[in-house]
């Protein structure tokens, strides 16, 4: 978990850098890089496994990624909606990272960053 916990960690200010420089690419590969704790998550799973909070953190910050990322390459009501899609997934991600970090034993943090860099867009 700690493992998780690092990645969605560093993956979370790397989305912040790309909203705010509007770079779509990094968007898609981080919301990549986040597909793989994923579906890691869904193999333990299937294997009688568990999934923890800090891969449901990992689904709603890649979700939130792929949107918005999505949402800068269109315009008008496409990207209007594919914002709010990923404005939605940050209000996920806040709630999924709380309990990660819970889970995990770490210090609650604030993780707005993401909902607010959207804000901006």
């Amino acid at each position: 978990m700690e493992i998780v916990h690092s990645k969605v960690s560093a993956a979370e200010v790397t989305i912040v850098k790309a909203i705010g420089a509007g770079d779509s690419r990094l968007l898609s590969r981080t919301g990549t890089e986040l597909g793989r704790i994923i579906e890691s998550a869904l193999k333990r799973r299937e294997d009688g496994g568990s999934v923890t909070s800090c891969d449901m953190a990992a689904h709603s910050l890649a979700f939130l990624a792929v949107s918005a990322a999505d949402g800068l390459a269109n315009k008008g009501e496409p990207r209007q909606l594919l914002i709010e899609d990923a404005r939605a997934a940050a209000s996920d991600f806040q709630k999924d990272m709380a309990a990660c970090e819970k889970q995990a034993g770490k210090r609650t943090g604030s993780h707005t960053s993401v909902e607010k860099a959207l804000r901006a867009l």
